[in-house]
Formats: structure tokens, sequence, C-alpha cells
């Protein structure tokens, strides 16, 4: 437990803890807004928490080399939810759109991301490098289609893109780290819980986005109710 100082314990609870409530906030979102949707994109965020608790597991045991095991599932749960938020997103986008398409175009639209989701099996057997790279790119997916519906709070939306500063800091402090002291990001501690604090402030960010939306639609809807 002493490979982590308190400072950077704090930054991973407390990243951990902002993922919950984001993720109860965002199934509240759905509510309030009544669209269901919402409620896949909440249920979607799950496999990142599993990742983060890897993440927090292995820490714990000081980053020992006999569970680097659980780095990997963390790399591999990073992919999956990556990829079943990719998926919520594209729901919310279709949920939101006015215009149809012709049954056979909407049946055929219903059914895209089903390859996705049967490629997932295919990623644990990948270094968790390559995995963590690979990522990327659902998720990118993922703000295209949260971006597109246009149905997202604007902090909301600014925090899940500020997740793309934590990624891009991240790769240099980690070659830095290798470079200067020949070790890991999670072994040179002031680096890595300075990378790890924009994750904090990615989560933070959709925390206060989705409570102010939710607070904005529960005031439409008493307009509405008094009109």
């Amino acid at each position: 437990m002493h490979a982590l100082s308190i400072p950077t314990w704090v930054i991973h609870i407390s990243s951990v803890i902002e993922w919950i409530a984001a993720i109860w906030l965002i199934w509240t979102y759905g509510e309030v807004s009544q669209n269901r949707a919402w409620w896949g994109l909440s249920i979607a965020m799950l496999p990142a928490l599993v990742s983060a608790m890897c993440a927090c597991t292995w820490h714990f045991f000081d980053n020992s080399a006999s569970l680097e095991w659980l780095v990997t599932l963390q790399a591999a749960m990073t992919v999956v939810g990556n990829c079943t938020q990719m998926v919520a997103a594209w729901w919310i986008w279709r949920s939101t759109t006015v215009e149809r398409s012709a049954s056979n175009s909407t049946a055929l639209n219903t059914l895209m991301p089903l390859p996705l989701l049967l490629l997932l099996p295919s990623v644990f057997p990948i270094a968790k490098e390559t995995l963590f790279a690979v990522s990327l790119f659902p998720y990118l997916g993922f703000l295209w289609f949260l971006t597109r519906s246009e149905q997202t709070p604007r902090l909301a939306l600014i925090g899940f893109y500020t997740l793309l500063v934590f990624v891009a800091i991240t790769i240099p402090a980690g070659i830095y780290a290798k470079s200067a002291y020949g070790a890991n990001l999670a072994d040179v501690d002031w680096l890595h819980g300075g990378a790890e604090s924009f994750l904090t402030l990615s989560n933070i960010l959709v925390v206060l986005g989705f409570r102010q939306g939710i607070i904005d639609r529960q005031l439409e809807r008493l307009v509405d109710q008094k009109s």
C-alpha cells in the first residue's frame, strides 16, 4: 500500500467515487429527461468502474509483479467499457434523431454496434499496452455520438473530452518515467498522481454537468406544469 503517497491515493479514490456518482446522476438524468437511452449509458459505464477497481487493487498490494494480471484486466475492461459507452452514446443519438430512415435502413442501423460487441472477447489475449492504445478509438466514437446527440449537458460533455487531456499527458509522462527513472509510471508517485489528477478533473466536470442538467430539466418541467 506504500507504493502510492496519500495525495495520490486521495486522487485515485476520489476518481472512483466521482465515477460512481456520475453513473447515478446519468441514471437520474434519464428519468427527468424521460429518455431511457441514458440508462443505457449509466449501465455501460460499469466496466470502466471495474477497470478502476483493478488499478486500485493492484496499487493496494504495492504494484506487485505477481498481480500484473490485474493491469491487463484493467486494460481489457477499459476497452470493453469504451465500446459499451460508444454503443450507449449511439443509442442516445439515435433516440434523439427526429428524422428516421426507411424501415430497412433503420433495421440495419440497429445492428450496427453488434459486430463491435462480438469482437470484445478477442481483446483479452492482447498486451496491456496495446489494449490501452486500442481503447482510445471506441472512446472517440463515444464522444462523436454523444456530441451529435446534442442532449448532453455542456459541462458534462467538456468533462468527457477532458479525458483526452489525461490520455495526452499520461503518454509522455510514462515515457519520461522510463527514461529518467527506469521505472513504470505507476512506480513514480509524483508523475503518477499528477497525471491521474486530470482523470479526477474529468470526472468532476461530468458529475457537475449532469447535476446541473438534472436541475435544468426539473425546472423546465415545473415551468411546463405551471403554464
